[in-house]
């Protein structure tokens, strides 16, 4: 019997043994579940912070880049990043502008915007752990591009700001974008064609007769600031030419009659058959505006015409008739891709400009009036590019609209931002 006695004890204690071997093994287990659970759990709520964090240092890199030309591009990327839930000091959030990137494959190059957003997150179940908080961050850089647009209507609130009538067919590489929040801001009527990458409207658009939008127009967009408005005027000089007029077949010789860059006070005035050819150069024209009728034709490559007022007061520009222009704007310097550059200064109730051609007509380089109405009717050469900006837009006749900007040193002379690490 006392055998037996001993052999249930003995039995009695191995089982008990083991029990609490399973207690302590399952105690162990369950801190590591908890661990992992609160790991997984805090490690998820940090990437969604992280997540939101990324989306504002990618705004704030952008909206930097955007800045460049102007030197705020600090107070630009920091003002985006609050706008995105993170502004810097406030929580212990940091956020970090440097031009150039201090890390990263374009640390030593000033086309490029770092952006740098971080702020301590707490956790929640790694507190059991001793684990209270954690900075979480996130990084972008974005550098100016080519921008996605190259046509802008800048009146806020015209009705027709930007118009299509008759015949007219527009197939343009790049998108079109109309400032006007008029219910009928951009309107359309009879055989009319448009075709862009995206067509965008603050406001509304009207579509009559056989018109088909390609795409179909969004609306409620937001608006765009000047494009250009970057870009410095031209200084107006003393008086190369006073009142400077051609009239009857010049050039008829064998040669085109020559002009050449330089200040011309009362405009320059052009009837009859002539052949001209506009050499390299500023053509700043101070009073009169530019007028040439008839069947004309002109040729320039690397030329700006800056339009300001003057003598005789201030003129559009008017290019009419059967003419055949084949211009070129700069490819580098100051005035980069700007081939018509209006005063701004001049106000929109001054007369409208022309900017007609025939078929063959090219306008390689920027249609600049940010203040007054524009009648555009011209095409980019086979690998070439044009950009109309306009207070009011008028659109006739065929147009074929390029984005090809390799000519240029400095790519389109508007800018787009773009996100490069």
């Amino acid at each position: 019997m006392a055998i037996c006695r001993y052999t249930i004890n003995k039995e009695f204690t191995v089982a008990a043994s083991a029990r609490g071997q399973v207690m302590v093994l399952i105690c162990v287990s369950l801190i590591a579940l908890v661990g992992m659970v609160a790991v997984v759990s805090d490690f998820s709520f940090m990437q969604h912070q992280r997540n939101m964090m990324q989306t504002a240092a990618d705004s704030a890199a952008m909206a930097g880049a955007e800045e460049l030309n102007y030197g705020d591009l600090v107070v630009a990327g920091k003002a985006d990043a609050a706008t995105n839930g993170y502004t810097d000091g406030t929580n212990n959030v940091t956020v970090s502008m440097n031009n150039p990137p201090s890390t990263g494959p374009n640390a030593a190059n000033s086309g490029y915007v770092e952006a740098i957003v971080s702020e301590p997150a707490p956790t929640y179940f790694l507190r059991v752990l001793g684990v209270s908080s954690m900075t979480v961050s996130a990084r972008a850089v974005a550098y100016e591009g080519n921008g996605p647009n190259c046509i802008y209507v800048m009146d806020p609130s015209a009705s027709g700001a930007m118009s299509a009538n008759g015949n007219v067919t527009v197939n343009s590489s790049c998108g079109l974008l109309v400032d006007s929040s008029s219910a009928s801001g951009m309107t359309v009527n009879g055989n009319v064609s448009i075709s862009a990458p995206t067509i965008g409207v603050v406001g509304n658009y009207t579509k009559n007769g056989n018109s088909t939008l390609t795409p179909t127009p969004k609306t409620g967009v937001i608006a765009a600031s000047d494009p250009l408005a970057y870009v410095k005027e031209p200084t107006v000089g003393s008086c190369a030419h006073t009142n400077f007029s051609l009239n009857g077949n010049i050039g008829s010789s064998g040669s085109p009659y020559q002009l050449y860059a330089g200040t011309y006070c009362g405009g320059i005035s052009v009837n009859g058959n002539s052949w001209l050819h506009f050499n390299a150069g500023t053509y700043v024209i101070a009073g009169g505006g530019m007028n040439i009728n008839g069947n004309s034709t002109m040729t320039g490559t690397g030329v700006t015409f800056y339009n300001t007022t003057g003598t005789g007061g201030y003129g559009a520009i008017t290019l009419n008739g059967n003419s055949q222009a084949n211009f070129s704007a700069p490819t580098s310097g100051p005035l980069e891709g700007i081939l018509f550059f209006q005063d701004r200064a001049i106000p929109g109730t001054a007369a409208g400009s022309t900017i007609n051609g025939n078929s063959s007509s090219t306008f390689d380089g920027a249609i600049y009036f940010a203040t007054t109405a524009v009648n555009f009717n011209g095409n980019s050469s086979a690998n070439g590019y044009s950009i109309v900006v306009a207070d009011k837009l008028v659109l006739n006749g065929n147009a074929s609209i390029g984005n090809n900007y390799t000519s240029l040193t400095g790519g389109s002379p508007i800018k787009g931002a773009v996100l490069a690490e």
